[in-house]
């Protein structure tokens, strides 16, 4: 597992790098004053990308992926479908068993809500906000995705999609920074993890269907 992820190194040691900056504006910084602060700074544009954007970390999305992915490869789609199944399960049981009393940002900042920027057509939700699952979801599909590119040039962007969804979370007023800032360290660790045993389990076996996706049957 330690040369495993020294081989990948081009994509975590960016993300390690973000994660610290962001733990450390945590602790200078309250949550309610860094969701105000993306808040504060809004555009049209920026309503239009971000309202669009974060379906990228839907369930829909995420399995619409994973279909394409079986065009191409089986393995790369199975290894897509349980990163999501198992760490979407997991942030569920987290919302709805452990933190159930984590509330969002309208629902704390009831009181100067009307004052805030909210985007047109964004439904805004109380309750449920620790930790969020789109970011989850974003980050184990591009983790399965970073893994397996070939290029240490290409996988740090891949780092860009995630971090996109989890701002937009905040800048939907859906999480706060700790609720993204959380859910990326559950996706990435399972996605890691699956991907990893999954190789490991596949390379004692010999049936040549695993090879390959649908693509080979035409």
């Amino acid at each position: 597992m330690k040369f495993f992820c020294l081989r990948h190194r081009s994509y975590f040691l960016p993300f390690f790098v973000i994660w610290a900056i962001l733990g450390f504006l945590q602790i200078l910084f309250s949550q309610n004053f860094l969701i105000l602060f993306v808040n504060k700074h809004w555009t049209s544009l920026a309503d239009i990308f971000f309202r669009n954007f974060t379906y990228v970390g839907d369930g829909a999305f995420i399995l619409v992926s994973g279909l394409i992915a079986t065009l191409f490869s089986y393995r790369l789609a199975v290894k897509i479908f349980l990163s999501y199944a198992v760490s979407g399960i997991f942030v569920q049981f987290l919302k709805s068993m452990i933190f159930t009393e984590i509330y969002r940002p309208p629902k704390i900042l009831a009181e100067i809500l009307p004052l805030l920027h909210q985007v047109d057509g964004v439904k805004l939700h109380h309750f449920n906000s620790f930790p969020s699952g789109h970011t989850t979801s974003a980050f184990a599909l591009f983790t399965v995705l970073a893994l397996e590119c070939k290029s240490s040039a290409l996988k740090p962007l891949l780092l860009i999609p995630p971090l996109l969804v989890a701002y937009s979370r905040m800048y939907l007023l859906a999480h706060f920074l700790g609720d993204v800032y959380v859910a990326a360290f559950v996706g990435i660790p399972i996605s890691v993890l699956i991907y990893f045993y999954m190789n490991q389990y596949w390379e004692t076996q010999s049936n040549p269907r695993l090879n390959g996706g649908l693509t080979k049957l035409f």
